[in-house]
């Protein structure tokens, strides 16, 4: 069946928004007027040194130039997705205006043509349509710009201004070494735009309305009062552990994804940070993760969240996910059957539409989340099941999942662990610290075992060890870091027996591992290496004990 596409209003050309900011008895700059649109498709970017330096990005759409104010100009890399502001539509033949624009008037300074050419649709068939849509797929054909490009309006922070995002789509013209700072000349002329200034025959032109400094500081004065300031998170909210599952309908509960909890943050300039709960760069191990920066309609914006690894059943699993930690993987929008993909789980919303969710409802927070998630292959929202708990452990438990997350309707967030949300686990998992190895026998090579440790206070004690989960090359890469890191004296309480002699480490490394129930001297029976959590502090390390439910809220 044909996909019905999205309806909306025509983006009809108009330039009375234009006249009215210009005197044209007073300027050489273009009056203007509707043109019949020509066979081929013209654009033309404007490079503007006003109060900012910009870029004028204007595409020929029903009989005007369709205009987007771009802070740092286009690119030829797809994973920098440039803020452009849409402004008003102006007149064709403004396409080959060069000049300046005198102090004291609306938008004052230079102007150079920095490239044109012609552009051709790469989806529909009537351009002032697609905008009218708020996305329009288009081919430039100029002399600096040229590819499949799209530009998709997003929702702004606030009320004022019209947000859209210009991209360059992945073809043969992708070209991540450009740099726009050093093609500063314009392609009409030749001359920068501090050229410009030093032509006295360059043309001038009058505006009938004034900049007013003043006026536009109180205007920002007050737009930011009505914004709150982002919130820097020093550690994410984390859950209680409970004994079992439960029905509740003051509760929502989701699958407790098994990866890499994150923080995700966006500026309004895109910059993106994706930082552990201990404060490690994520983008530094998982550089693919740097697409965040165009996946929600709404900047600036904080979401919490976890990376993971998918399988093919949509399955999570930290093991999985190690290969893919510190070394080239493709994109999550690789074909499917490539190994190795990440996603992003996002799970939370702590700041987005100018305010700082965090003592709001997460059933609200969750809404808004779910609402500016704008690419939903590199983003999963993760959804939840209200009141049955029970029903959704059972199928946590079928599909051999970690477990469940049960989150309180009303919560807040906060930056420590809250008996609002629980965990429940499906299987037993634990975060230990690697205190010693022991030598490898046979054919093996690197280790035998590694001793592993949960604090008490400031008390290391001995909870097991595990010779289980090892292929060749994590015995070698976790060997290497345990001898930079070896010691003459145990860092454990008690005294150690092992089968082959031991060696001690300072308790650096933490590991994570899967074991199937406490001994009665509070060691793990059959454990099974998962991973190193370079994401955890040792000092986290402790034996976790479950809540009974009837002491949760």
């Amino acid at each position: 069946m044909p996909t019905t596409r999205k309806k909306s209003a025509r983006a009809t050309g108009s330039l009375k928004k234009y006249a009215a900011k210009r005197d044209f008895a007073a300027t050489p700059e273009p009056a203007g007027k509707k043109i019949k649109p020509a066979r081929q498709l013209r654009f033309v970017i404007q490079k503007h040194n006003a109060t900012r330096l910009h870029y004028d990005f204007r595409l020929e759409a029903d009989g005007v130039l369709k205009s987007w104010a771009i802070p740092k100009g286009p690119s030829l890399d797809p994973k920098e997705r440039r803020l452009a502001m849409h402004v008003e539509d102006h007149p064709f033949d403004y396409r080959d205006f060069e000049g300046i624009i005198p102090k004291h008037n609306y938008g004052a300074g230079e102007v150079i043509v920095w490239d044109k050419g012609t552009y051709k649709l790469a989806e529909g068939d009537d351009p002032a349509d697609e905008i009218g849509r708020g996305k329009i797929k288009f081919i430039l054909q100029g002399k600096k710009m040229k590819g499949e490009f799209t530009l998709v309006k997003i929702r702004g922070r606030d009320e004022s201004g019209d947000p859209w995002l210009l991209i360059k789509d992945k073809d043969q013209h992708v070209d991540l070494s450009y740099d726009i700072e050093k093609d500063d000349k314009s392609v009409k002329s030749g001359k920068s735009l501090k050229d410009i200034v030093k032509d006295p025959r360059a043309p001038h032109w009058i505006s009938n309305r004034e900049e007013k400094p003043a006026a536009k500081a109180t205007a920002k004065k007050k737009d930011a009062l009505r914004r709150d300031k982002p919130p820097k998170i020093a550690t994410p909210m984390l859950a209680t552990l409970v004994d079992e599952a439960f029905d509740d309908s003051n509760w929502l509960f989701e699958i407790k994804w098994d990866g890499y909890r994150a923080i995700c943050t966006v500026d309004e300039n895109g910059n993106l940070t994706l930082t552990s709960r201990n404060g490690l760069d994520f983008l530094a191990q998982f550089p693919e993760m740097a697409d965040l920066r165009g996946a929600f309609s709404s900047l600036p914006i904080m979401v919490d969240g976890e990376i993971v690894s998918l399988d093919a059943k949509g399955r999570s699993s930290f093991q999985r996910l190690q290969g893919s930690f510190n070394r080239h993987r493709p994109s999550s929008r690789a074909p499917a059957g490539k190994a190795g993909p990440l996603t992003f789980v996002a799970f939370d919303c702590l700041y987005a539409d100018g305010q700082d969710l965090r003592k709001h409802p997460l059933e609200e927070r969750k809404k808004i989340l779910n609402r500016l998630i704008a690419d939903d292959k590199l983003v999963l929202y993760s959804k939840h099941v209200e009141e049955h708990g029970r029903a959704l452990f059972e199928q946590a438990q079928e599909q051999q999942l970690e477990g469940i997350i049960g989150k309180k309707r009303d919560s807040s967030y906060v930056e420590r662990r809250s008996r609002e949300w629980v965990k429940i686990k499906a299987q037993l998992v634990q975060e230990c610290v690697i205190g010693g190895y022991t030598e490898p026998r046979g054919s093996r090579t690197g280790f035998g075992a590694l001793l592993l440790g949960l604090y008490e206070g400031k008390t290391l004690h001995y909870a097991g060890h595990v010779g289980t989960g090892f292929d060749a090359k994590k015995l070698s890469s976790i060997m290497q870091q345990l001898e930079a890191i070896e010691v003459d004296t145990s860092p454990f309480a008690e005294r150690i027996k092992s089968n082959t002699p031991a060696h001690f480490v300072k308790p650096q490394l933490v590991a994570q591992v899967r074991f199937t129930e406490w001994t009665r001297d509070g060691v793990m029976r059959h454990p099974a290496f998962l991973g190193l959590r370079a994401d955890k502090s040792p000092r986290e390390c402790v034996r976790e004990r479950p809540t009974g439910t009837d002491a949760i809220p």
